[in-house]
């Protein structure tokens, strides 16, 4: 082997076997959970610095790695810090002259946006394209809109779960038991806001002994436009075929029946009227009977009282679903249930006639919701 040969192998082998030369010890890594946005400034316009930017009010936490150890009782289970800057990555650099650990973004649960940042359009556009930018951050981040102020949700300490990221991550999970909001990530909203420039967004709000996340947040023309409530919601997810387990609750004469759901489809047909489109909509659920009286007079294996049971759960998801879509509709006047979406893939010859003047035709679209109930089961008693 000639000495060049030698030289290059050498030269190798120190380029490849030159160890971690860029490692940080775990101890020495903040493995940032959650992070809140907020603006700097009270009410009215947003204020700018000298350099014509707004500047926001981070806010991150991370879980104390010391405190996971054996005979570490007592120590704080998490740290909070905050700083001001004029996006994330600014606050977590500025933040190094305050701390001695090297920010890790490889592990975050959850950006939580407050609701005067989310109002302005401006600022939400510069927060949703660091974050499309930033490689240092996942598609899997949860996102959520704050009623008030960022910081004062992660400043809370859930009971069940001291680091806030992780207790919304493992929220986000549970979805199958409920309704009330729909987990959305950095991955799911970015193709809305390109799409439409809009999208739902799930709400949290503090309160003085824990989060709660329900409702969703409206987004349109990239700014928060207002708010769907936990039940609005609900019906938001039968529509676009997303829930997968639900309880309703409905009265019959004087005795509370409790419905589960465990199955749902969705079925739609759209086409023109008369210059005018419309849309057929039709959610099929099956689920259990999970509750109706003890001793009652009435024998729930009676096919007339099924069938008076399956009505009274119809009737009551039709009049939320109907009035949901008369809100976003008329009120918000944003489409968020994907009628446009199902035109495009499936009416593209209506979807070419109206796409330029979408805004102005979403509202007039006649939509006529059909909901057609099952009781499969009635539980371990008659």
């Amino acid at each position: 082997m000639s000495k060049f040969s030698k030289m290059i192998i050498i030269f190798m082998a120190v380029a490849i076997l030159s160890g971690c030369w860029d490692k940080v010890e775990i101890n020495d890594r903040a493995f940032i959970s959650a992070i809140g946005i907020d603006i700097q400034g009270q009410g009215g316009e947003l204020e700018k610095n000298k350099t014509g930017y707004k500047k926001f009010i981070v806010t991150f936490v991370f879980p104390n790695v010391k405190a996971i150890r054996k005979g570490s009782s007592g120590k704080e289970p998490r740290f909070i810090l905050s700083s001001v800057g004029q996006n994330i990555f600014h606050v977590s650099n500025a933040l190094t002259t305050r701390s001695n650990k090297t920010m890790f973004f490889g592990h975050t649960k959850a950006i939580i946006i407050g609701e005067k940042v989310a109002r302005d359009s401006d600022s939400l556009k510069q927060i949703f394209d660091e974050v499309e930018r930033a490689h240092e951050m996942g598609r899997k981040v949860g996102v959520f809109i704050s009623q008030g102020e960022a910081r004062r949700v992660i400043k809370i300490e859930p009971s069940l779960e001291s680091v806030t990221g992780t207790y919304l991550a493992a929220l986000s999970k549970a979805k199958e038991k409920s309704s009330r909001f729909t987990p959305k990530t950095i991955g799911d909203i970015l193709p809305s806001l390109h799409d439409c420039r809009c999208a739902l967004i799930p709400r949290i709000t503090p309160a003085d002994r824990g989060i709660k996340v329900a409702g969703a947040a409206v987004i349109k023309d990239y700014k928060l436009i207002g708010w769907l409530g936990e039940i609005e919601n609900r019906s938001v997810m039968f529509i676009t075929d997303k829930v997968t387990s639900e309880a309703i609750i409905v009265m019959d004469d004087d005795v509370l029946v409790s419905y589960v759901i465990s199955d749902t489809s969705v079925s739609r047909n759209g086409r023109m009227e008369n210059g005018q489109i419309v849309m057929d909509i039709t959610v099929n659920m099956e689920g259990v009977l999970q509750q109706y009286k003890l001793e009652a007079k009435n024998d729930v294996l009676d096919n007339k009282l099924l069938r008076r049971l399956e009505g009274l759960v119809e009737k009551k998801i039709k009049s939320e679903i109907d009035g949901t879509i008369k809100k976003i509709q008329k009120e918000f006047e944003v489409d968020v249930i994907g009628v446009a979406e199902y035109l495009y893939k499936f009416k593209p010859d209506i979807w070419d006639k109206v796409k330029d003047d979408w805004e102005d035709v979403f509202p007039e679209v006649k939509i006529n919701v059909n909901v057609n109930t099952k009781i499969r089961r009635i539980g371990m008693t008659k």
